[in-house]
């Protein structure tokens, strides 16, 4: 018996039914993520090994010291791109290039095949096979994959139960965490809601040009409970470590959804402008900044 789907997968169902730039645009950008996951230690950059101390901090190494060393400045790499993403394009590898963020979608994908009885196994083989991918990455970053080869029954058996067990908390969170995770627990999230660089990449909303319909299915289908068409108001309730009173452009996974949304139902309107874009373009309801120089100069009163 099929059951009643929330807004969002709602949306997304009818979306995900056709192709969208966005979605061949998210298949590249998260390809070359996992391809750098599994680059790092399969090229000898950095592995803390857990079976027999083959450590890699540039190359092989038998001190633990170095093959922890070699793991936080991996991290610090990562933080450091993403940050520099953020700089030139806001929150653009949250949107298109977070691996975490592909395998939310895809429990969203599950919870609604789970709930409308389509696709099940189709849907089910697509979270698991991306789950079992990133658990793969990570195995690499801690164990030498030497161990199914050379190891004991021990080591394989336990190395074996250590990757199902990945996969399976890759599944839990798919399953039952999903987007509160970027809401309120991501730390490059957390970073992002304090600090909002100055680039003109975004969402912006145009009701000059075009006109609105009101629909709401753009909020509708944001995946973290943002309004699309006014992302300058603050949020007042974040869950976890979120912050709240920032605006909610701080919070803006840059995902497209509401994009995609709005193009859907301005699909049937021909040579309709469509309200919503990712785009550098400029919110055209907002006043224009006028520098000092810019202003005019006060008449002196008159003298009573």
């Amino acid at each position: 018996m099929a059951l009643r789907l929330p807004a969002r997968l709602r949306v997304l169902k009818s979306l995900d039914a056709r192709s969208h730039r966005y979605l061949r645009i998210r298949r590249v950008t998260q390809a070359l993520t996992v391809a750098v996951l599994y680059a790092v230690p399969l090229l000898g950059l950095a592995r803390f090994d857990l079976w027999d101390g083959r450590h890699l901090y540039a190359g092989p190494t038998n001190n633990a010291v170095f093959g922890l060393g070699a793991i936080f400045l991996s991290v610090v790499g990562f933080y450091v791109a993403t940050f520099v993403i953020n700089a030139v394009a806001g929150r653009l590898f949250c949107g298109f290039g977070c691996p975490v963020g592909e395998l939310q979608r895809l429990g969203d994908a599950t919870e609604i095949a789970r709930k409308t009885g389509e696709k099940r196994l189709l849907a089910y083989g697509r979270e698991l096979g991306f789950a079992s991918l990133l658990a793969g990455a990570a195995f690499l970053w801690f164990v030498d994959p030497h161990v199914f080869v050379q190891g004991s029954t021990q080591a394989r058996v336990v190395a074996g139960l250590g990757f199902l067990g990945t996969v399976g908390l890759f599944h839990a969170h798919a399953r039952f965490v999903r987007w509160s995770f970027c809401k309120g627990f991501c730390p490059i999230g957390v970073y992002y809601t304090a600090i909002q660089t100055n680039h003109a990449l975004g969402i912006h909303f145009d009701e000059v040009s075009a006109k609105c319909s009101g629909c709401d299915v753009c909020t509708d289908v944001c995946p973290v409970g943002l309004h699309p068409r006014d992302l300058t108001k603050p949020i007042e309730e974040m869950p976890g470590l979120g912050i709240e009173g920032f605006p909610e452009a701080h919070h803006c996974l840059t995902c497209g959804d509401c994009v995609r949304a709005c193009e859907q139902v301005f699909s049937k309107k021909a040579n309709a402008p469509i309200p919503l874009s990712l785009s550098k373009k400029t919110d055209k309801r907002r006043l224009p900044v006028i520098t000092a120089e810019q202003r005019p100069e006060r008449e002196p009163m008159a003298a009573e």
